[in-house]
């Protein structure tokens, strides 16, 4: 597979800290998406820590999980392989992408409806803005509880931050009838942005604008040819969130 998405880092009560990843086959007759759950991502040695847009190879099983992109990971199989990269104007990735792009995020919902299928790529008409919400500062008690457990792989591993914001795209699809989207972002690029610029000392109404000018503004730009990755989540099915944005300068 190549890997298109990583979400990030969850708390889970059962796999300890994890991160979504998924990503298109491409050992199949045609492209198909595939979603890794659950990867222990920062529990991986340096020298498998895949990168967005490269190639990996792994066994898989069947997953505890209803969603039919759906497999479990056996990580210790886990090879990388090359990175497409942007020297030839994103075209490799283009080549990989386009092929599974549907309409709208309207009718990536009303797929849903039918087989269940719960990732899809697909232009925005137009990228109304960009919402940032305050969020809570600290993890609950349970999700701290989770943080606090040493890696048995790396014992000097940083505890996961809670970024205090949630950051939210809205936006209209082309579909007849849209009544527009509010989906929260959960890409980790987003998240180690913020983390980025508080860290290199920007002040906190600074690190806001500098995001909504590069998350809206470039990615979402009138230069850009831009499309959404959307997923949902296995609690509920209807409720999509913006894993990642594909967004290639127009040929």
């Amino acid at each position: 597979m190549v890997v298109t998405v990583k979400a990030y880092p969850q708390l889970s009560a059962r796999y300890g800290e994890t991160v979504c990843v998924a990503g298109i086959r491409v050992d199949t007759p045609g492209p198909a998406w595939v979603r890794l759950y659950p990867v222990v991502y920062r529990d991986l040695h340096y020298d498998f820590r895949f990168a967005k847009y490269q190639r990996i190879t792994l066994e898989v099983s069947h997953a505890n999980d209803p969603r039919p992109e759906s497999l479990r990971p056996n990580l210790d199989s886990l090879a990388l392989g090359p990175t497409l990269d942007t020297s030839r104007r994103w075209s490799e990735r283009r080549r990989l992408v386009e092929p599974l792009m549907v309409g709208s995020m309207c009718e990536a919902l009303a797929q849903q409806a039918i087989d269940g299928s719960s990732l899809a790529v697909f232009r925005p008409d137009h990228v109304d803005d960009l919402v940032i919400v305050p969020g809570d500062e600290d993890w609950d008690a349970d999700r701290q509880v989770i943080v606090d457990q040493p890696s048995l792989f790396f014992p000097g591993k940083a505890g996961l931050e809670k970024i205090p914001y949630r950051f939210l795209y809205e936006y209209r699809c082309d579909a007849a009838g849209c009544r527009g989207h509010r989906q929260t972002i959960v890409d980790w690029e987003i998240a180690q942005l913020y983390r980025t610029l508080r860290d290199r000392g920007d002040a906190e109404a600074a690190v806001l604008r500098k995001i909504k000018d590069k998350w809206p503004g470039k990615m979402c730009g009138p230069d850009r040819d831009t499309a959404f990755f959307v997923g949902n989540h296995l609690k509920n099915p209807r409720g999509f969130m913006v894993l990642g944005v594909f967004w290639p300068p127009w040929r």
